[in-house]
């Protein structure tokens, strides 16, 4: 939907958390990929379409002739409980690499409800399938990758792995 603003798609993102719905999870009711959801609530407007926009607002009860301030996602406690990923690819829980000319993200798996570096909720499930987590990057059932790439095809896939590699090895 061209005419969203990044403060509006974020606050999809947090009207999305505040319901307690993972992306997989509004993804389904509403009809469209976890990955266009994920990069419509990182910024990009035109990853969906004004229909899966407007049924996301319905269940997100979000007046959309509104236009909301700036907003700072809050950071949820570190809580133990049933291990997740991070749906979000720049998160810094999540480590691109290549294989082959592939770009795929391998989540740092963590127990709790939250991410600990950026808040969003943890998927507990393949995004894809549904099936339990494994270790990796992809699901041993269906062999989507957890974490979907948010760059344009036209992206230097070999700069930006070597960029987010280091700024990754940096915070820790």
């Amino acid at each position: 939907m061209q005419n969203l603003s990044k403060e509006m798609c974020e606050q999809f993102k947090n009207a999305r958390r505040d319901l307690g719905l993972t992306q997989s999870q509004l993804a389904e009711k509403i009809g469209c990929k976890q990955a266009a959801l994920s990069m419509f609530e990182s910024g990009r407007p035109t990853k969906l379409s004004e229909e899966f926009v407007k049924k996301a607002a319905e269940v997100l009860e979000i007046d959309l002739t509104e236009r909301p301030a700036a907003t700072v996602p809050t950071v949820a406690a570190f809580a133990p409980g049933v291990l997740g990923f991070c749906p979000d690819p720049e998160c810094p829980s999540n480590l691109p690499y290549l294989v082959g000319d592939r770009l795929v993200y391998r989540p740092r798996l963590a127990a709790g409800k939250h991410c600990v570096h950026c808040g969003e909720l943890l998927e507990k499930r393949c995004p894809a399938c549904g099936a339990q987590l494994n270790e990796g990057a992809c699901c041993a059932v269906c062999g989507t990758g957890y974490v979907t790439p948010a760059l344009d095809e036209n992206a230097d896939l070999r700069r930006y792995v070597a960029e987010r590699q280091a700024a990754i090895r940096a915070l820790v």
